[in-house]
């Protein structure tokens, strides 16, 4: 670990400054519809000790549920997005080499994993695409999940899970790319199933709103906004539509050149807009032309607003 003593006093001081302390954080939700539903199921299970798994497209809103619950009840949250890259070591923990060669195999050599942590902590833990995972690394929570202790290889020993620790698994629908399917054993011990879809048109518009409270857009604009992004998720060829994010980034990129520019924005201006945030966000059929499809999308919502 790096000597804050030795860096330069500047860095060392806006180091300091921004690091992030563990004062509770607020996530803002809108716990209306769909939310408010799968909230109150997952108070459920948790109440009731089952863990829950939260099924739903990417930017549905499945992280910022999981840390609104946490945040409700004061309790810690620890979180890993799955990939190709984890490994067990990457949840559980691993040596710290230049520990082991002062200290040698011992814990206080050792550097836990966020799972780890969230056990011994009584955390809540979220596994974030939970389905892009290997199966092997799944397979070392097994135990955890079903008996409530944890085998840490590195110091040969197991582990008790603290009674206020709390398992959320999310995913992603099992079609999307780069997903696999998650092992029965794995699935089997995640007893609540949770699923969400995009919300509806006036819950994003007020996720928008809660998100950029600076936004300096008319409601019809913010209607425009709207219909483009639900559209990306209507449209045929899109294989991966806009998320609740990209409707976010789309707002305040159009509200920023609306206050610059000190004028309702036009065709042009959602034309453009779109061009820069939707291109590289959403993924086509490799038949689509994607800047064509976009002009159409954006095009079709311009003009229904006008009716």
């Amino acid at each position: 670990m790096t000597d804050l003593k030795n860096i330069s006093p500047s860095f060392a001081q806006k180091f300091t400054q921004h690091q992030l302390s563990g004062e509770q954080q607020i996530t803002p939700l809108i716990l209306e519809g769909q939310y408010k539903q799968a909230y109150e199921t997952l108070l459920d299970a948790y109440n009731a000790g089952l863990y829950a798994g939260i099924v739903g497209p990417v930017g549905s809103g499945k992280t910022a549920l999981c840390r609104k619950f946490a945040e409700d009840h004061d309790r810690g949250f620890s979180w890993v997005t799955f990939s190709d890259l984890i490994r067990p070591s990457s949840l559980i923990g691993t040596f710290d080499p230049t520990l082991v060669f002062k200290l040698g195999y011992d814990i206080d050599s050792f550097i836990p994993g966020p799972f780890t942590l969230a056990a011994v902590e009584g955390r809540i833990f979220f596994a974030n695409e939970v389905n892009r995972g290997e199966e092997y690394v799944l397979n070392a929570l097994l135990d955890a999940l079903e008996e409530r202790r944890l085998y840490i290889p590195q110091l040969k020993t197991w582990i008790e899970l603290d009674e206020k620790f709390y398992f959320i698994a999310a995913m992603n629908p099992s079609d999307l790319r780069g997903t696999r399917v998650l092992p029965e054993a794995f699935k089997d011990r995640i007893r609540v199933w949770i699923t969400l879809e995009y919300p509806k048109k006036e819950v994003e518009l007020k996720i928008i709103k809660v998100n950029c409270p600076e936004l300096n857009l008319s409601e019809s604009a913010l209607e425009t906004v709207l219909k483009i992004i639900t559209a990306t998720r209507t449209t045929l060829g899109i294989t991966k539509p806009a998320s609740i994010r990209t409707s976010i980034g789309f707002a305040k990129l159009l509200g920023e050149r609306v206050r610059r520019l000190n004028r309702e924005p036009n065709l042009k201006d959602f034309k453009e807009v779109a061009s820069l945030i939707l291109i590289q966000n959403l993924e086509f059929n490799p038949s689509i032309t994607p800047l064509q499809m976009i002009d159409e999308i954006v095009l079709k919502a311009w003009n229904n607003g006008k009716n």
